[in-house]
Order: structure tokens, then sequence, then C-alpha cells
């Protein structure tokens, strides 16, 4: 005879292969967008340094930044999110 059974306790779904590729597709794919807005960033930061306008400026402050913040943030949300399926976060 054995003892009553343990409760069901709940797990995370199976990890695959299928799941596991999806992932890093995901991954790279957020990778290569937090790249693109950090170039974006930087080429309109170029563009106001080379031709130094009020409009410049003003593309500076809104497009650039928006842009390069945007591409960090995404590129901080890929680490997170890899240290938390990693168990270290």
């Amino acid at each position: 005879m054995t003892g009553p059974e343990p409760p069901l306790q709940e797990s995370e779904p199976p990890v695959g292969p299928t799941t596991a590729r999806r992932i890093v597709h995901r991954t790279h794919r957020a990778l290569v967008v937090a790249s693109l807005l950090a170039l974006v960033g930087l080429a309109v930061t170029f563009a106001h340094f080379l031709l130094p306008s009020p409009l410049m400026f003003t593309l500076f402050m809104t497009v650039g930044q928006g842009a390069f913040a945007l591409g960090v943030a995404i590129y901080l949300w890929v680490i997170l999110r890899d240290l938390r399926r990693r168990r270290v976060l």
C-alpha cells in the first residue's frame, strides 16, 4: 500500500524544440528591432550635428532620443526575460 498521492502542482508547460526555437526567434527579432531603433537614433543625432538648425534639433529631441530610448528599453526587456527564463531573477 502506498500513501496518499501528493497534490497536483501547477507546472510550466513543457519546453520542446518548437517552443525553444520560437523563443530564440522572438529574442532575435526583438534584438534586431532594438538595434535598428538605436541606429535611427544615432543617425538623427549625427544629422543634427552635421546640419544644425532648429528643425534638426526638434527632430533630434523627439525622433532621435525617442527611438534610442525605445531601443534601449527593448534591449533591457530581452535581458530581463532571458534572466527570468534561466531562473536567475
